[in-house]
């Protein structure tokens, strides 16, 4: 469901000097093989778990019974939790969920709960929350892999007087903890605690987790249909089995990015969808993007951008500026509302008989094809709705695409040492009293 135009970034459509000729398919070509072999360790290890678990017997049916407490209770969900255990899951209700979900009422919702995903501690806008909700219609579900999260736990620590306040021991019917099943301070509190908790596996990496507990456990509280998304990740992972560029779309756009970074010096990616529903797919691909690949020294800047808004913004400078970036595509074959325009404003008939969606399509059609005269590359893909089961695939595409990407500059895309430092800084000036 997911289709794949690389063309735009072949010599013969932008030039030589920005497009990828034989020869430099040649000087990667031997790279392919052994990076190929380091994905096969790296599932071996552990450490590409998100290859297998699409693939984990009855995880959807016990998230959506874990689900059902939730649905069955009540009328607000709010998700405490930052970068990988928030990004998937505000992504993917995005793009699953009617637009101004959190508007509509109870029957419009399907009897699902309103979501709120807090993942800054910004304390005017986090407390304003809670001031605003009815805490006894109110399920909080905590995230956090390695229950360490200093962000998080300072909102854990701030909500738990309150609902101890209001509810007494019942306080735990309004928690989900989300974490590590053995180890962390998070699951050791759980389990002293008795709240219901859900499992991370151990060696999955956050950035990497939206189609685990992280982001399917709050989906599913929203009647999104997680079977649909896992199917669509299934998917993706037997048509990215074999090793042949030609019938693996993921190690196609992981070889175009090691060529147009290391040999076209484009240090810049640019993610741009052309629907509102996959806007925030942007968000979580830059972190996927720079926290997987920006080390020692390698990597690019992924930016996020939106069409057509960012086409009075942005284009401006992709079209006429630096040529270092290579620009990604999301496009939509269909769209939910199909309505045409029928009495165009004088001098606007050209639109007449159109829908917005066709508009929107030709933009991004117009977009592309104008960056191919000006020689800058770009890849288009296009899902041909936006449903469970394709963004199940895009997420799936994109965690083997930069795994194979980290395989081939010879780094680890699995751990985030420069996120660390950062970590260990904070605790030690928080410690200092």
């Amino acid at each position: 469901m997911l289709n794949f135009d690389f063309s735009n970034c072949r010599a013969e459509v932008v030039g030589f000097e920005h497009g990828i000729t034989q020869d430099d398919l040649k000087v990667v070509a031997p790279k392919i093989d052994s990076s190929h072999k380091q994905m096969q360790k790296w599932l071996s290890s552990g450490e590409a778990f998100f290859l297998d678990s699409p693939f984990e017997k009855g995880l959807a049916e016990r998230l959506r019974l874990a689900a059902r407490e939730v649905r069955d209770s009540f009328d607000n969900l709010v998700v405490l939790g930052i970068g990988g255990s928030s990004l998937g899951l505000k992504c993917l209700s995005s793009a699953c969920l009617p637009p101004y979900f959190n508007d509509l009422d109870y029957k419009h919702r399907k009897n699902s709960p309103r979501l709120f995903v807090c993942d800054n501690i910004d304390p005017d806008s986090f407390s304003a929350l809670l001031e605003i909700l009815n805490l006894k219609e109110t399920c909080f579900n905590v995230i956090s892999k390695s229950g360490k999260t200093t962000e998080t736990m300072a909102q854990l620590s701030m909500v738990l007087p309150i609902l101890k306040t209001k509810f007494g021991n019942r306080w735990k019917d309004h928690v989900f903890i989300t974490t590590d099943p053995v180890s962390g301070p998070l699951r050791k509190f759980a389990d002293e605690e008795s709240v219901r908790t859900l499992d991370v596996p151990p060696k999955l990496g956050g950035r990497f987790s939206v189609l685990s507990s992280v982001g399917l456990f709050p989906a599913a509280c929203l009647d999104i249909d997680i079977e649909s998304v896992l199917d669509g990740a299934m998917a993706m992972v037997k048509r990215c089995k074999e090793i042949s560029l030609e019938t693996n779309p993921a190690y196609m756009n992981a070889v175009i990015f090691e060529i147009m970074r290391y040999i076209k010096k484009k240090n810049i990616s640019v993610m741009m969808p052309y629907a509102d529903h996959l806007a925030l797919f942007a968000d979580w691909y830059v972190q996927l993007f720079a926290e997987s690949l920006g080390k020692e020294g390698k990597g690019m800047t992924p930016v996020k951008a939106l069409g057509s808004t960012d086409q009075h913004s942005q284009i401006q400078l992709y079209m006429d500026g630096s040529n270092d970036k290579i620009i990604t595509f999301l496009g939509v074959e269909r769209f939910k509302k199909v309505n045409a325009i029928t009495h165009p404003l004088e001098s606007f008939d050209y639109i007449r008989g159109h829908s917005l969606g066709n508009i929107l399509i030709a933009s991004q059609k117009a977009t592309t094809e104008a960056l191919k005269v000006a020689k800058r590359p770009s890849i288009t893909i296009t899902l041909t709705d936006v449903c469970p089961k394709t963004m199940g695939e895009l997420f799936m595409f994109y965690e083997i695409s930069v795994a194979f990407m980290g395989a081939l500059s010879q780094i680890n895309p699995f751990d985030q040492p420069g996120v660390e430092l950062g970590k260990r800084l904070i605790k030690d000036m928080l410690s200092k009293r």
